[in-house]
């Protein structure tokens, strides 16, 4: 977003001038502005086996999961909950690379 503000109330300028008096300012504060890529995130949670652990982990590195959070043994009979967020046009291959390598023995939820 960019914002051009005029201290200066005249007319001399007319209607054309100011708009492109305006956008040339914008073009050039765009030109050397740095820029970001921004993603949307999805939620994930996880209910995992502990003998599971290290086959997850390494799967949630190579796709640069964020907020990662690990609660031990916290739904019982040593299922371990993994929260977390990845990039929305990631979430599909995740969850599929989850389900293939751990055989159906992981709960996935998503948010």
């Amino acid at each position: 977003m960019a914002v051009v503000i005029r201290y200066f109330g005249g007319i001399k300028l007319g209607t054309g001038g100011l708009v492109r008096a305006y956008g040339g300012v914008m073009s050039d504060c765009l030109k050397d502005a740095p820029t970001c890529v921004v993603k949307s995130k999805v939620a994930m949670v996880l209910g995992v086996p502990f003998d599971l652990l290290g086959s997850i982990y390494p799967l949630l590195q190579s796709h640069q999961v964020g907020n990662l959070k690990h609660d031990y043994d916290v739904v019982g009979d040593g299922i371990n909950q993994i929260k977390f967020e990845v990039d929305f046009d990631k979430v599909d291959i995740l969850e599929q690379l989850i389900k293939n390598s751990c055989h159906g023995r992981v709960t996935i939820s998503i948010f």
